[in-house]
This record gives C-alpha cells, sequence and structure tokens, in this order.
C-alpha cells in the first residue's frame, strides 16, 4: 500500500482519536497522534516531520499550539494544518501564518479525506515550486562561483602582466591554443575551463624569479636552470591556496614535465594527466613561435620536427598529433 502523506493527530481526546484516524488510514495516509503540543514538539525535533498537522481545538492543549506549529512551519515551509472543530464551535485566531482549515465534529469521510487531499495537493505544488526555486537559487550560486573563481584568475594573471608583459602575453596565447587542443580531443567543457585557468596561471611562479634572470641573453648555468624550472612547484603553492582552482594547481605543478616522466607523478588514465600533457605541449609550441630578445622565432618546420621528434617521448602523442593538426 502506497502511503501518499504523513499526518500528526495533535489531540488527549480518546473519542476523536477514535473517529478519525480509521479515516486517514483509509485513504492511505500516515497517521501519529501525540496526546500534547509538548509531544508534537518533541516529535518534531527528533525529526518526526509530517505533511499535515490536525490539531484538535477541542482538547486541553488547543491553545499551546503555537509553539509547534512554529517550529512545523520553520521546517516544513510547505506543511498545512487543519484544525478539528466540535459541532457549533466558531474558530478562534490562527495560531500559524498559514490557514488552519477547520474539519467539524462529528465527521463526514468524505469531507475529512476531501480536506486532506486538497491540503497534500497544495503541499505537492508547493514541493515543486520549492524544488525550482532551489534549483535556480543553487544555479545562481554556481555561476556566482564560477565568475568569483574566474576574477581570482584575472587578478592572478594581472600580477604577472604587471612584472613581466611578456610572461602574461605568452600565458594568454598558450591558454587559447591549450583550449583549442582539448575541445578538439573532445575533453568535457570543466575541464577545458580548468586548463585554461591553468594554463593564464602557469608562469605565476616566476613572480620569485629575478627578472634579469628570466630575460638572461647568456646560457644559463645549471643552478639557475634548475631556478627557474622550480617555477611550476611555487606556482601551484600560490594557486593550490584559492580552494575553487586546486584541479588547475596540479595542472601547472606537472605541465613542466614531459610524457615519459609524467607517469611517475600522475595517473596516466586520469584528466589531470592529459590536462598536463596538453599545456606542456601548449607552452612549448609559443615558446618556440615566438621571437624573445635573445632569438627570433623559429619557423614552422622547426617547430613541426620537435613535436614529431619528441611526440612519446617529450610530448604526449595524441597531445602533439592533435597540435600539430590545429596549426597545420
Amino acid at each position: 500500500m502506497m502511503l501518499n502523506g504523513r499526518i500528526m493527530i495533535v489531540s488527549d481526546r480518546p473519542h476523536v482519536v477514535a473517529e478519525l484516524e480509521p479515516i486517514v488510514r483509509a485513504a492511505s495516509h500516515l497517521a501519529l497522534t501525540v496526546p500534547d503540543a509538548r509531544e508534537a514538539l518533541r516529535s518534531l525535533e527528533q525529526g518526526l516531520v509530517p505533511d499535515l498537522i490536525i490539531s484538535d481545538l477541542g482538547s486541553d492543549a488547543a491553545n499551546d499550539r503555537a509553539e509547534y506549529l512554529s517550529r512545523f512551519h520553520h521546517i516544513n515551509r510547505a506543511g498545512a494544518h487543519l484544525v478539528i472543530l466540535d459541532a457549533g464551535v466558531q474558530p478562534p485566531p490562527s495560531a500559524s501564518e498559514t490557514p488552519e482549515v477547520p474539519l467539524r465534529r462529528p465527521f463526514r469521510e468524505d469531507e475529512v479525506q476531501w480536506a486532506i487531499e486538497s491540503a497534500v495537493g497544495r503541499i505537492a505544488q508547493e514541493v515543486v515550486a520549492l524544488r525550482g526555486q532551489m534549483c535556480r537559487e543553487m544555479e545562481e550560486m554556481r555561476h556566482g562561483l564560477r565568475e568569483l573563481r574566474r576574477d581570482v584568475v584575472t587578478a592572478l594573471a594581472g600580477t604577472i602582466a604587471a612584472r613581466d608583459p611578456y610572461m602574461h602575453g605568452h600565458s594568454v596565447r598558450v591558454a587559447a591554443l591549450a583550449c583549442r587542443v582539448a575541445e578538439a580531443m573532445g575533453v568535457a567543457p570543466a575541464d577545458v575551463e580548468l586548463l585554461e585557468f591553468a594554463s593564464l596561471l602557469h608562469e605565476i611562479g616566476k613572480v620569485v624569479v629575478p627578472l634579469d634572470l628570466l630575460h638572461k641573453t647568456e646560457p644559463l648555468t645549471p643552478g639557475e636552470l634548475e631556478q627557474i624550472r622550480a617555477h611550476a612547484v611555487a606556482g601551484a603553492r600560490v594557486v593550490e591556496g584559492v580552494g575553487t582552482l586546486r584541479g588547475a594547481a596540479r595542472v601547472i605543478e606537472h605541465h613542466t614535465l614531459r610524457y615519459d616522466e609524467l607517469h611517475h607523478s600522475l595517473d596516466p588514465a586520469s584528466t589531470e594527466f592529459l590536462l598536463a600533457g596538453i599545456l606542456h605541449a601548449a607552452d612549448a609550441y609559443d615558446a618556440m613561435t615566438s621571437a624573445r630578445a635573445y632569438r627570433g622565432a623559429m619557423d614552422r618546420g622547426y617547430c613541426t620536427r620537435t613535436l614529431e621528434a619528441g611526440s612519446g617521448t617529450r610530448f604526449h602523442p595524441a597531445v602533439s598529433e592533435m597540435l600539430l593538426r590545429i596549426t597545420a
């Protein structure tokens, strides 16, 4: 038997309960009877929250219903309230913010069931409306969080731009290329966005590297080279401080690793493994095709040969193949 609604009857009059309970149960509703306001409140506090409360206004505890009804409507915003009235008794002022629908004694089964079904039907409609409202509010919150995350990325990227315009321009180009590769490879939109953020911020660790070292035209010493390479870990530490960017931080941390090294740090079946591989290849491609103070831009033939020669060792093979196809 399917139970249509959960109903709490608040009455200390056994003969009234004996009249009403069979009618409620005959309509496949689940009935819980409590004798007074204190027990009603205790049931609510214990998590026994009904769809509908029926208060017996002829019982001794009728005047104490305001507290449990207030708690009831706080827990169940869509909940309904019916009141039992003896013959000839006029309804008192409502004890709740919602209308108190009267059930007059002696009870007529059809009238009681109609009143209950009407109340349960209204509850169902309100639940649907509340669910829709909650979905809209949750979507607005998600949108707000996405915008906040993008604002944080923009602010952090601005730090790079303020220190070294070349690094900022490089990061913007890498992000655009990496996203094109990811989309062409069928990466999910949410992961493409994560890759975009990681790409825009992949150089942020270089803010701790001296500018004269970054712009040095002579060959770097092993110590200087190691200092520059450590920027990925430093950048990841900066970015992971933003909770919603922790996924991007892991991609940043590992983007300098070769394909044949990456599996030691990340699961090859993971999305982060692929994203780090895409960022690694896009970073290298833009570095090769961009002019620097100490050299001009490499020609396309050189870039193609480098990607082809490094496929499967330095570069993720599927990524290098897609990158060559996109930039052809």
